[in-house]
């Protein structure tokens, strides 16, 4: 048999170009040359941990994209100088890097270990005076940054422009039994955010405390604590005041804190709160009542001239045989700068009073151009009692049934005109003032109410979540689940599986 190789059709051996294949190919080349193009011009970054740990706040984002910053000249300089081995390095480094991020070009930062970089440490050194013999952060807000900083004795000293912190700022630490410390949390973004705020201010305002009415004294400042530190977050100082012994309030006074009185006013010293609260331009005045003692009447007629009637009662929880003062209250809508904290719960520690707003006369209201808000409601399972019985009840014909008001607000002016808007705040619970009672959203919820009150919507908004341990918030409901499973279900359920082991045993 002959055999033969078929090699086929000359013109199946030389293959054809495809069109659309050389097409797919320039679309594919134009698509990957443009997705790196799009990446290297727009930057993203996304936060995927439970907690956002590495995302800075709410409120630090305001301060960042306000006006104060972002129309500067010249950056603010950050100088994180820390070592490498401190506690939560990674983290912080990682919350300056989005300052620099969402600072659009208006933040500066500089990091460096003050023993691995010791050239560094010595140029710093000499520009602000500082000894590096602990971790420190250096918040420049000056014209120029390579000035050395002038002594504090000069009246136009650059210093009120740069703040310094330390590290151990940074942290919060918790006292254990055998009185030793840990880090619990981390509060660089806290801290960060404020020393810009009073770095690019320079100068605080001022707001005096009324003294001589007990509640709060200069050597008992336990009420001051927590609002301290939220006024100092806003660049406020607090100074003392007593209006017995002026005839009218400082020029420079911008606000007025009445806490906790134990005595009333006399008519000269609520003459000067009232010029105060009437008197032109940007003014403050923050109440806090002590539910304790109602025989305040002369204060309680200038709120109610105000449109806020103190109800001199208890707010208590329906329904129990004893007083309850664990209230779950509510946040309502109302005022812009809370618009964060619209609808969201939290639990009012202590013993609070309720308030009722309204106006005696409507028509000299709207003359004086009063408007009042909620700002913290109970829900409807609370009541107001008025007796003082240890074992009170619900009295529908003389106890008022919620949801009562917690803390309220008044305006004096117009909102359109807010260099000519009087501010007040009155709440009727003192316990939130302290730091073991305030709770994290109080905290920033009343901090977003200052900066209205000082005219700072830019400084308003929830701070991050910054804890390295977790602590559980529970509600009494949840509270008395996990009473009943661990001293009753659980140790039931352990004597029902040792009877059943003794029990086969026996058999």
């Amino acid at each position: 048999m002959r055999k033969t190789n078929f090699t086929g059709h000359p013109d199946a051996r030389s293959p054809k170009g495809n069109p659309l294949a050389w097409l797919n190919l320039l679309l594919l080349s134009i698509v990957v040359l443009a997705c790196n193009y799009i990446g290297c011009r727009e930057y993203a970054r996304t936060d995927l941990s439970e907690q956002e740990s590495y995302s800075i706040s709410e409120r630090t984002l305001n301060v960042l994209s306000s006006d104060r910053v972002q129309k500067r000249e010249k950056p603010i300089r950050i100088i994180f100088a820390f070592q490498r081995t401190a506690t939560g390095y990674a983290r912080m480094y990682s919350l300056l890097e989005e300052y620099k991020r969402h600072g659009n070009g208006k933040i500066e930062i500089e990091c460096f270990d003050p023993l691995r970089d010791p050239n560094s440490a010595r140029q710093i050194s000499q520009i602000y005076g500082v000894e590096f013999d602990q971790n420190l952060c250096v918040i420049d807000a000056r014209e120029d940054h390579t000035k050395p900083l002038e002594t504090f004795e000069e009246e136009r000293s650059d210093r009120k422009h740069v703040r310094i912190r330390p590290g151990a700022s940074f942290m919060k630490y918790e006292v254990l039994p055998d009185e030793s410390k840990r880090i619990v949390a981390l509060m660089m973004d806290e801290v960060l955010c404020s020393a810009i705020t009073e770095a690019v201010e320079g100068d605080m305002r001022r707001m005096y405390v009324v003294e001589g009415k007990g509640g709060v004294s200069r050597d008992d400042q336990t009420l001051l604590e927590n609002l301290g530190l939220i006024t100092g977050s806003l660049n406020i100082q607090l100074s003392w005041i007593n209006l017995n012994e002026i005839e009218m309030m400082p020029e420079n006074a911008e606000g007025l804190i009445i806490v906790s009185p134990q005595t009333d006013f006399t008519e000269d010293e609520m003459r000067i709160i009232r010029e105060f609260w009437e008197r032109e331009g940007r003014n403050a005045v923050y109440v806090a009542l002590d539910p304790t003692n109602t025989k305040l009447p002369m204060l309680y007629r200038f709120l109610r001239e105000q449109g806020i009637r103190p109800n001199a009662d208890r707010v208590l929880l329906q329904n129990r045989k004893r007083a309850y003062y664990d209230i779950s209250a509510v946040m309502p809508k109302g005022l812009l700068c809370t618009k964060p904290f619209w609808n969201n719960t939290t639990h009012v520690d202590g013993q609070s009073m309720s308030f009722t707003l309204e106006h005696g006369d409507e028509n000299m209201a709207a003359i004086r151009k009063l408007t009042t808000y909620p700002l913290l409601m109970s829900t409807d399972e609370y009541y107001g009692e008025t007796s003082k019985d240890l074992e009170p009840s619900f009295n529908p014909q003389e106890d008022k049934p919620g949801p009562l008001c917690l803390q309220a607000a008044v305006t004096r002016g117009s909102n359109n005109d807010p260099n000519n808007l009087s501010t007040m705040i009155v709440t009727g619970n003192i316990d939130m003032l302290t730091k073991q009672n305030a709770r994290k959203e109080q905290t920033d919820y009343i901090r977003s109410l200052w900066a209205w009150m000082m005219h700072r919507p830019e400084y308003a908004g929830k701070s991050a979540n910054q804890d390295l341990t977790f602590k559980i918030d529970l509600n009494r409901h949840t509270r008395s689940a996990v009473e009943h499973m661990t001293l009753i279900i659980m140790p039931l359920l352990a004597l029902l599986i040792a009877l059943a082991i003794w029990n086969t045993r026996r058999h």
